[in-house]
């Protein structure tokens, strides 16, 4: 008998609950739940913010500074790649793109650093037009590129086509286009044409001479 009173009233509970207190209950539950896992994405985020490009480049540089150049190129790979999602004229693209390239150049990675090279060229193109110093800037970096690689009749191409940029935009006597003589010099004794490199090389030696005067 009292097993039986005892189910009677624990039915006699069970029909007083009602189908809108069962169901406040697990409304109750669930905002709960939500509250909780809210708190917890809260506190993960404010103690692990997102990487932003500054992080990644100011992480990038310190690596590079202290030789860990694959660190360095994890996060400049991370760099360029919030980089392109800025506007295309935003100067973090190509500092970053310069960046990696120098990297890769420093890892003997001279594909890879081709590459980023070659975007920067497309960059300052679209940017500032084909005749721009960055432009010549860009070819005679590439030019370096492929004279490492000893493809010496494509790194000509390119110094020429700086040289051409420079000489017009800047004079003939300006001291880049005396950098890229001398580029150019070294580039021909590579090529067996010293005779042509050594006429390179007096013209740039004048211009290193006037301006070392121009700077007394």
């Amino acid at each position: 008998m009292k097993g039986l009173a005892a189910y009677t009233a624990l039915e006699q509970f069970q029909d007083n609950i009602s189908p809108e207190s069962v169901s406040m209950t697990r409304i109750k539950i669930v905002a709960l739940f939500v509250a909780v896992v809210g708190s917890l994405l809260y506190l993960y985020s404010y103690f692990n913010p997102p990487e932003t490009w500054e992080t990644h480049n100011e992480k990038g540089v310190s690596a590079f500074r202290e030789s860990h150049y694959a660190e360095a190129e994890k996060h400049f790979i991370e760099a360029v790649a919030l980089a392109k999602m800025l506007p295309p004229s935003d100067p973090r693209l190509y500092f970053s793109l310069n960046q990696l390239a120098e990297i890769y150049r420093f890892q003997s990675k001279f594909v890879e650093a081709e590459q980023m090279l070659q975007q920067i060229l497309e960059i300052y193109e679209n940017q500032f037009g084909a005749q721009h110093p960055n432009v010549a800037l860009t070819l005679n970096n590439l030019a370096a590129n492929y004279r490492v690689r000893g493809k010496y009749e494509e790194s000509e191409t390119f110094l020429k086509r700086a040289l051409n940029i420079l000489e017009e935009a800047l004079g003939k006597e300006h001291p880049l286009v005396g950098n890229i003589l001398e580029h150019y010099a070294h580039l021909l004794h590579k090529m067996g044409h010293s005779v042509d490199a050594e006429k390179l090389e007096k013209r740039y030696q004048g211009i290193y001479s006037q301006q070392d005067k121009e700077n007394q």
